[in-house]
């Protein structure tokens, strides 16, 4: 996986170390660390500004990279890295997601779902918000009658036999 880029700050001492070394000075970290910390605090936003755009050039190629390699990785590499980041957040590392593949077979929208998918796309429901028309499809599915949900039953039916089979054979890749 790609490294994340280094912030703004770690770029600039970066750059300071190097210009110590460079002027063959003898390197004490501790001490460079502190004149560092002064120098950025010194630093005019507009200089400052210089470094954060790199930072955030760095950080949507980084974005990127990472993007193009998990769309690279196998099912099997998917799980390697889970397990990897699964043993990092034991160890009490934190902000390490499972990583979800998006080649992945998709679970089937459920009954309900289905249903509100089917109101959406006749438009009756467009003028209302996001959340008025949740209420709107959650009444309407609670009124209709069991042989009308019965055809929304059988085609999740359908749809969850095909995801099983995909899944076993994605699955099987992982292994």
């Amino acid at each position: 996986m790609p490294k994340r880029p280094g912030t703004s700050w770690n770029m600039f001492f970066r750059e300071h170390m190097y210009k110590v070394k460079a002027s063959g000075k003898p390197v004490v970290p501790t001490v460079e660390g502190a004149v560092a910390a002064e120098l950025w605090k010194n630093l005019s936003p507009e200089e400052k500004q210089v470094y954060q755009d790199k930072y955030k050039t760095n950080f949507e190629a980084f974005k990127q990279e990472t993007k193009d390699r998990l769309q690279e990785l196998t099912p099997a590499e998917y799980k390697v890295e889970n397990q990897r980041r699964d043993a990092l957040r034991k160890a009490g590392k934190k902000g390490l997601p499972a990583l979800k593949d998006p080649n992945a077979p998709k679970r089937p929208l459920s009954n309900f779902f289905l249903y509100a998918k089917h109101l959406r796309e006749t438009g009756k429901y467009a003028h209302l918000s996001l959340k008025e028309q949740s209420k709107a499809f959650a009444e309407a599915w609670g009124t209709l009658d069991e042989a009308e949900k019965a055809k929304y039953t059988e085609r999740n039916r359908i749809a969850m036999e095909a995801y099983k089979i995909e899944k076993a054979a994605y699955d099987a890749q992982a292994l």
